[in-house]
């Protein structure tokens, strides 16, 4: 991760699942320019392929949440956006950071919050009948699904970031958080609907937003989010 001094704001990305680093290419070069941009990845996948996945949420959060930690510059602000399996990290991290570095937004898509979606496991499926779930969930690009080369290659990945999710020995996580929440969704996500559930989970401010596009909408709007994220520091009295 870039561990340059800056007096720029950090932002913090939170790949979904099957997603590395280098899952928001186009988000990062439209806010490089305001924001020290930090790419925490999970075991198993871009620079960290050689290590073991991890099997549980706990172990995921506290992973992500030491390489936040290690790369904060505490004399500039930050926000943490995550996408889909990376909201759902990204919302506990978000409450771990708060007692001693608060983040100044969270931002969240892809992802109703807590309680909504009631997922039967994949993880274990057979490869045709796992893909098809895959299919329905929306946890793929359509680009990815159309090859096999693909599906080969992250297949391994995504059986593991959804085994992650689905472990039993997760703890569930229902607290608010005191950070203010900024929510996006694509409007033929099967959840949408739902989207304004994250009020319940934050003492602070909430906005939420739906607009045109299934879950991987964030491939079509990369302006409007840069927009929305360069908006909320700029809302904060921070100059970009």
């Amino acid at each position: 991760m870039n561990r340059t001094i800056s007096s720029k704001p950090q932002l913090f990305l939170l790949h979904y699942a099957g997603g590395d680093r280098n899952s928001f290419r186009s988000l990062i070069e439209r806010l490089e320019p305001f924001f020290q941009v930090e790419t925490p990845e999970l075991p198993g996948r871009g620079d960290r392929m050689a290590e073991s996945f991890l099997t549980n949420k706990q172990d995921a959060v506290a992973d992500l949440s030491s390489q936040i930690k290690k790369t904060r510059q505490k004399e500039v602000p930050y926000l943490i956006y995550g996408h889909s399996m990376g909201a759902i990290l990204g919302f506990e991290i978000c409450h771990a950071m708060e007692s001693t570095d608060p983040p100044i937004y969270f931002v969240p898509t892809g992802y109703p919050g807590p309680g909504i979606k009631k997922n039967v496991p994949i993880a274990g499926l057979p490869t045709p009948e796992f893909f098809a779930e895959i299919r329905k969930l929306g946890g793929l690009s359509d680009e990815v699904m159309e090859s096999k080369e693909l599906l080969d290659f992250f297949e391994p990945v995504l059986r593991a970031d959804f085994g992650l999710l689905e472990n039993e020995e997760n703890f569930p996580f229902f607290e608010k958080i005191q950070t203010p929440i900024f929510s996006v969704m694509g409007k033929s996500e099967r959840y949408a609907i739902h989207i304004r559930n994250w009020k319940n989970y934050t003492h602070a401010a909430c906005e939420c937003k739906i607009v045109n596009g299934n879950h991987f909408f964030i491939n079509q709007n990369d302006n409007y989010l840069s927009q929305i994220i360069r908006n909320l520091m700029s809302a904060e009295g921070i100059n970009l």
